[in-house]
């Protein structure tokens, strides 16, 4: 199999050789924004597609247009100050809508520095008190291509989209490069690029800016069912969104596999924001039904439909404004059971993700990793990450039940104020903790931690700063085969660091420093069998 890269040089010396320049001025269109172009820019398209490939020229100027259909073999080049501009009538669009489509096209490119501007808020409606939702019919996705090869999307801008901004359906060899997303942060389900069942796609240097997800994954489509979604790598973004930055999930019929999000920044939107003021001249910000302008998490890993995802790796990532730093969720939603060909649902995988160098700045939630019953989240490790929180929570926090939510929408704030302020983790096998460092910020009664049904537990260098006041700093229940090394924590704090629980608990080894030595740092209950815990030097 060809790779990537030479694929997309086959591409341009396919469109350099052909030396075709279709200019959809010279077939007619005009530049005013006010004339519908569609069917000449479809006829550029068309022609420069029979006679063998090249480039379709949009020249500076607003091109209004309704839905046009890449072809293979063709570049559609947008100069520097061209902008397609989508009609505000439903009747200019295709079934389907969207202002650019392709269908089992190869060889296809959308380049140059001009932008899509779908006006897709001309398809909104106002939901009371919160934001806005779909019109019916409405334009949907700005840019779908679906079961295209060798895709080449470089340098354009996409604004105004209705719905999913770029939504790459079941597409291989893809290339996304040096793209901009713009939406208004009150667009319903507005993501920025959405990879649903792609292989092999690399997407880099991207500037993302939406109400939505801002990069999510996903399996949801039953015509491409077993296709995985697989081979990805997403590299030098910046990441601003409502929902979620980076995400996996949270349709999940078919598996994820060989991931890679790497040298990122995730940031929240400020009031200040162009679009963050085109909002506001829409609605009442307090009235959207976000408490502010953070993404909900900053990195989600899920699947809750089945499918098994595993393999990915996640580094060097700067978040400042996620709620919840890290969200991993195996659940059984059970979604998608007739496409599966099963008579119930059944829980997929989650397992071999590795997550470093992580800076995550202004968290107010805790981050979790969770299966569900009968399930385990597997091979785990977390590296070199430093989180700043807020803290805050009482004794009554403290003792909150964790429901199992098997069924629930999967999402880092799905259970509210959590019982922990920095990682609440259960039902894993597997988890390794290495140089993990969580800043809270105010007087917190809740542990740091806390395991739950956990095996195979290593910490190592775990720290934090003295504003534990409750129980414990760590609190272990039902954890088997567990190492807890060079737990080294301010001497200020005057609780028990370690609280152990559980009658499942063994095989539990926590290496003393000077500090432990002679002081009740370690605690556990009555139902905690004698030989459980062994401390070493």
């Amino acid at each position: 199999m060809k790779t990537l890269t030479s694929l997309i040089l086959s591409f341009c010396l396919i469109t350099h050789i052909c030396a075709k320049d279709f200019n959809i001025v010279n077939l007619g269109a005009k530049p005013d924004g006010k004339t519908l172009c569609t069917n000449l820019i479809q006829k550029a398209i068309d022609d420069c597609s029979l006679s063998g490939g090249g480039k379709v020229t949009v020249p500076t100027g607003v091109f209004l247009t309704g839905t046009i259909f890449l072809k293979s073999n063709v570049n559609l080049y947008l100069e520097n100050g061209a902008v397609l501009l989508g009609s505000k009538r439903i009747e200019d669009y295709n079934r389907g809508g969207g202002v650019i489509r392709a269908l089992k096209a190869n060889n296809i490119g959308l380049t140059g520095n001009g932008s899509v501007d779908g006006q897709g808020y001309a398809f909104w409606a106002y939901r009371k008190a919160k934001t806005y939702s779909h019109k019916s019919p409405s334009t949907g996705n700005l840019v779908q291509l679906e079961a295209c090869t060798n895709v080449l999307i470089e340098n354009i801008t996409l604004k105004g989209s209705e719905s999913w901004t770029l939504h790459l359906l079941a597409c291989d060899e893809v290339l996304v490069s040096g793209i901009k997303i713009r939406n208004p942060l009150h667009g319903p389900n507005t993501d920025g690029i959405d990879l649903n069942m792609c292989s092999n796609v690399k997407i880099s240097d991207c500037d993302i800016y939406t109400s939505d997800d801002a990069i999510v994954l996903k399996s949801r489509h039953p015509d491409y069912f077993g296709k995985p979604c697989e081979n990805i790598t997403i590299t030098n973004c910046i990441l601003t969104a409502i929902s979620n930055s980076f995400k996996i999930g949270t349709e999940t019929m078919s598996d994820f596999r060989n991931i890679v999000f790497s040298n990122s920044t995730i940031k929240a939107a400020k009031p200040g924001d162009e679009l963050a003021k085109v909002t506001a001249a829409y609605i009442d910000s307090s009235k959207m039904g976000i408490e502010h302008l953070g993404p909900i998490s900053g990195i989600a890993l899920e699947t809750v439909d089945g499918s098994n995802l595993q393999g990915v790796a996640i580094t060097n990532i700067v978040m400042d404004g996620a709620r919840v730093p890290i969200f991993i969720r195996l659940a059984n939603r059970g979604r998608y059971i007739e496409t599966q060909k099963l008579s119930s649902p059944v829980p997929g995988t989650l397992k071999d993700v590795v997550i470093s160098n992580i800076i995550a700045y202004n968290a107010t939630t805790a981050s979790s990793i969770s299966a569900i019953p009968g399930s385990y989240v597997e091979n785990v490790m977390l590296k070199n990450i430093l989180i700043r929180t807020k803290g805050g929570g009482d004794r009554v926090l403290a003792q909150k039940e964790m429901d199992e939510k098997i069924t629930a929408y999967p999402e880092g704030t799905m259970w509210g104020p959590m019982p922990v302020s920095g990682f609440y983790v259960r039902h894993v096998k597997g988890l390794q903790m290495s140089d993990v460092k969580v800043i809270t910020e105010e007087d917190d009664m809740r542990p740091l931690a806390m395991f739950d049904d956990v095996s195979d537990l290593y910490i190592n260098n775990l720290q934090t700063n003295d504003v534990y006041k409750g129980e414990c700093v760590l609190d272990l229940n039902n954890v088997r085969k567990a190492r807890i090394l060079n737990l080294d924590l301010p001497e200020a704090i005057k609780i028990p660091w370690v609280n152990i629980k559980g009658s499942e608990s063994e095989k539990i080894i926590i290496k003393s420093i000077d500090r432990i030595e002679g002081k009740n740092l370690i605690k556990s209950d009555n139902s905690v069998k004698a030989d459980a815990l062994r401390t070493v030097n």
